[in-house]
């Protein structure tokens, strides 16, 4: 339990109590690192064993201090979490019914690499409760892979969406990702339509981030390679904008498609800002009016060493997320109820000046507003973090 979170357990407690919680478990392990990569992994497998024992013990912590809250969505992510064995996971996932209350289960999550799965694997993996399964495709260049630093190729990105399939698995997402140092439109929309024609039931399209220190941010820097345009990166996100409906995958979130009905119950809660809670080296957790967020030193966390960063949200803070994270979605936002709820919180003048402030973007049609509701247009999910700027 979070010291700075123990005199708030009441609160937790009836939060928790209110609706399911999603579930989110950080595996935080790779075979390698991929060039791109700032997120909170590590090669070093000596520490599995401890940081396994911790994510075991934390769900029993957690699960004991909420009184075993209701589970809806559960979600291995990391990290490559198909890294871990069949025996690995089935632990965890014993741990974790123990702890809490997955009666309401409507989704399992595992995240997995094409480079670290075979049939067995996948087929054991589904028997425990796992009905979709995220695999890290990227790209089906394999020059683009090898800048990547993946460790596998296009051959296996397919073999994985089908051997998904074989083990059980109908719902099936892949990551696409744009914005890789040479490449080009037609790959980007070809890739695309192979793997939807392979099996995908949901993709989700990345835009390259190279915001933080990494080696292939270093590559760039130092001229060796070079990222497209920005020009160019808009004209292969509009070309998918066009190109995913007809293939049957419509657009609910700024970077995700699905097949109707098919959409990330779990990623959709964060948008909608549903209690989840989140275990592991630099896993997030928002429950209540906290949000909190687990160490990022990984060996410091397994061995309870770790501080996590703890934030109350106030007022205003918790009223701009509504239209901050809302806005993601394709439906976009209820204008006039997040006017009303802002008046009762005698927040009206935060909504005002928001307005104000969004105008341009309405006049050069960024956002659009159909009665009430006020969403993105297209264009400008392309430019949607200016946008978003608003709010923060």
């Amino acid at each position: 339990m979070i010291p700075a979170l123990a005199p708030h357990l009441p609160s937790l407690r009836e939060a928790a109590a209110r609706e399911p919680l999603g579930l989110y478990l950080h595996i935080p392990f790779c075979k390698d690192r991929c060039t791109y990569c700032s997120f909170v992994t590590t090669r070093d497998q000596g520490l599995k064993a401890s940081a396994l024992a911790r994510l075991e013990a934390d769900l029993q912590v957690w699960g004991q201090a909420l009184n075993h809250p209701e589970v809806d969505t559960l979600y291995l992510g990391g990290g490559t979490p198909s890294i871990l064995t069949t025996e690995e996971i089935t632990s965890l996932v014993r741990v974790a019914k123990d702890a809490f209350n997955f009666a309401p289960l409507m989704e399992a999550t595992l995240e997995a690499n094409p480079g670290t799965v075979d049939l067995a694997w996948m087929k054991a993996v589904r028997k425990l409760g796992f009905d979709r399964l995220s695999l890290g495709i990227q790209t089906l260049d394999d020059t683009l892979l090898s800048h990547l630093g993946r460790i596998h190729d296009g051959a296996e990105g397919i073999n994985a969406l089908l051997m998904a399939q074989e083990a059980g698995f109908h719902r099936v997402s892949a990551d696409l990702m744009v914005g890789i140092p040479g490449q080009r439109l037609d790959r980007v929309v070809s890739d695309a339509r192979t793997l939807i024609a392979a099996g995908a039931t949901h993709l989700s399209v990345y835009m390259l981030d190279l915001d933080k220190n990494c080696p292939l941010k270093a590559q760039v820097d130092a001229g060796k390679l070079h990222l497209p345009s920005d020009d160019d990166v808009a004209d292969v996100f509009e070309a998918l904008q066009a190109e995913l409906p007809k293939l049957g995958l419509e657009p609910y979130e700024i970077s995700n498609y699905a097949i109707p009905g098919e959409l990330s119950l779990h990623n959709t809660r964060y948008w909608e800002r549903r209690p989840y809670l989140g275990l592991g080296p630099s896993a997030a957790s928002h429950l209540d009016r906290w949000r909190w967020t687990e160490s990022e030193v990984i060996q410091a966390w397994a061995e309870g060493r770790g501080k996590a960063d703890v934030q109350e949200l106030d007022a205003a803070a918790d009223l701009a997320e509504i239209p901050l994270l809302g806005l993601r979605m394709h439906r976009g936002i209820d204008w006039e109820a997040l006017q009303h709820h802002a008046a009762l919180l005698d927040l009206r003048h935060l909504v005002d000046g928001w307005e104000v402030a969004l105008k341009p973007f309405l006049q050069h049609g960024l956002l659009a507003r159909e009665g009430p509701i006020l969403r993105f247009t297209n264009r400008g999910m392309l430019l949607s973090n200016t946008v978003l700027e608003t709010f923060i």
